[in-house]
């Protein structure tokens, strides 16, 4: 029988549990839900400290839900998480930010997260999506701690913009 050894669960465990806590763009419980995770293949370094999820990859946790073809995790020597690559045709990133706020979706061939400064970092035919008001670009960088989004041309491909009217209330 070949058993898999407490230091690789442990990595696996930790990098996938680390991934997934994204406070400042969380509804507080999510940190609390657990962890589900399914894909073709996973590949997991512990000299380099990288695991690869690959194959129609799913990711959840609460509200937090990323989908890809392939999603890498950097792990530091301690297991916590340096970096985040999810890439697909689009990769997917969502999560309800609270529960008087709508779901953001933001889509990207390449999205990148980094823990430590909660950046999202999306390139090429990149969306931000909530409540119907959507942001497309070549390139969004979205700081979560501060709520700021920027978006920039790349190549002669402008931003976009779409903001709904605002509906009047039937009395």
């Amino acid at each position: 029988m070949n058993r898999v050894k407490l230091p690789f669960l442990a990595f696996l465990a930790s990098s996938l549990l680390l991934t997934l806590a994204t406070p400042a763009l969380a509804l507080p419980e999510d940190r609390n839900q657990v962890i589900r995770g399914t894909a073709d293949t996973l590949v997991v370094d512990q000299k380099i400290g990288e695991s690869t999820y690959s194959g129609s990859v799913r990711i959840e946790q609460g509200s937090l839900v990323i989908t890809a073809d392939i999603i890498k995790v950097r792990t530091r020597p301690d297991g916590s998480p340096d970096k985040i690559v999810a890439t697909g045709s689009p990769a997917r990133f969502q999560q309800q930010p609270s529960l008087d706020q709508k779901v953001i979706v933001a889509t990207a061939k390449s999205i990148t997260y980094t823990p430590d400064n909660e950046h999202l970092l999306l390139v090429e035919e990149a969306a931000i999506e909530q409540d119907g008001q959507v942001m497309k670009a070549p390139h969004i960088n979205y700081d979560l701690i501060n709520e700021v989004m920027k978006a920039k041309q790349i190549d002669g491909a402008r931003v976009d913009i779409y903001i709904p009217p605002k509906t009047e209330a039937k009395h």
